[in-house]
């Protein structure tokens, strides 16, 4: 008898020392629009022979979210402010469903257990125990999603990083092209050119292209004007 309790105190201090290289807990700040779900297992002793499984799979929705949540680790998820079914199934055999509500700016702590029969247990535990109790836990694995099981119940953060983004980014400008001033050469008068040869001079250049019929005007005028 005092053999199996030692065995089974080593066997807790493997668990606890594996859980310990692993990401400790870390509290998150609730997003907006979302609720903070805490998903944890701690590590258990037991008197059976080991036999069991301390992993569990995640179902959100019944669509699955993590293969595999070990004794000792915590997942943490936002999600959308609705009425979920989040279920945690150990062996693919025993499954407890939770049906949940979860309120905008609410944190919330999910416990999974199992007996010594194998039967999974999954609650929500009060987070003032849960806050407490979690920090015992390491960051789980990666998550795993395929193309079919896209969990849309998450809120992502970049989300709303991209929106405001979009929002501070003021529209191009398009540039107005402002039409420049014309200077026009000054009229060169001289004693033996009357203003009759000029204004027929300033016409020619009009006619050749050298000025246009707006500056043939204000040359005609200034001419007349001398």
């Amino acid at each position: 008898m005092k053999i199996t309790k030692i065995l089974l105190l080593l066997i807790t201090l493997l668990l606890v020392s594996a859980c310990g290289n692993k990401t400790p807990f870390k509290e998150q700040k609730v997003l907006e629009k979302a609720a903070l779900v805490y998903i944890y297992a701690n590590v258990e002793i037991r008197s059976d022979d080991g036999s069991s499984d301390p992993e569990y799979s995640i179902r959100i929705n019944n669509k699955p979210y993590m293969q595999r949540l070990k004794e000792g680790e915590y997942i943490v998820l936002n999600l959308k402010p609705q009425a979920m079914t989040i279920s945690a199934t150990k062996k693919q055999i025993s499954e407890k469903v939770l049906k949940m509500n979860f309120k905008e700016g609410k944190t919330y702590y999910l416990k999974i257990s199992s007996s010594e029969d194998g039967i999974v247990n999954f609650e929500q535990i009060n987070n003032s125990i849960g806050s407490k109790e979690i920090t015992k836990t390491g960051l789980a694995g990666s998550s795993e999603e395929s193309s079919e099981n896209i969990i849309t119940e998450f809120v992502n953060p970049k989300e709303k990083e991209s929106m405001e983004v979009k929002a501070a980014v003021a529209p191009a400008v398009v540039p107005v092209t402002t039409p420049q001033k014309v200077t026009l050469p000054p009229a060169v008068s001289s004693p033996q050119v009357s203003k009759t040869d000029e204004i027929m001079k300033a016409f020619e250049m009009k006619e050749k292209g050298i000025v246009t019929d707006e500056e043939f005007k204000a040359l005609k005028i200034n001419i007349l004007n001398k």
